[in-house]
């Protein structure tokens, strides 16, 4: 019975993260700046999802979460870096809160979350 309701909640979790991606994406779907509450609305499910798995898992949750989005924008400097550097392109640029352009703090919770849903996924495969 256990396995069954995390499985459900792991499900439950992935569906509300595309959902609130679909949403925030017909919110802002009109405009070509950046809006802080277009920004608010992308960041909003996965923050949730955090928290509920804050307080089934306990705080070690947490350290998932931090360690996620420190690789990942780690991860995500070091190859834009490394493919400017290489073919004298940018694959992305960012313009706000912007670390040299490869990476930016606004991208933080999208990896620490993105830590949790792989952590998530192969719970559900069996890993």
């Amino acid at each position: 019975m256990e396995i069954i309701n995390s499985h459900l909640i792991s499900i439950i979790s992935i569906i509300i993260i595309f959902l609130g991606f679909y949403l925030a994406y017909l919110y802002g779907r009109k405009t070509k700046q950046f809006k802080w509450s277009e920004y608010i609305s992308l960041v909003t499910p996965p923050t949730l999802i955090v928290f509920i798995y804050l307080y089934l898992e306990g705080i070690n949750i947490l350290k998932l979460y931090i360690i996620s989005a420190i690789i990942g924008s780690i991860l995500e400097y070091v190859l834009g870096l490394a493919y400017h550097k290489t073919l004298n392109k940018q694959l992305w640029t960012y313009n706000r809160l912007s670390l040299h352009g490869y990476t930016s703090l606004l991208s933080l919770p999208f990896w620490g979350a993105g830590g949790i849903l792989f952590w998530r996924l192969s719970v559900l495969v069996g890993l």
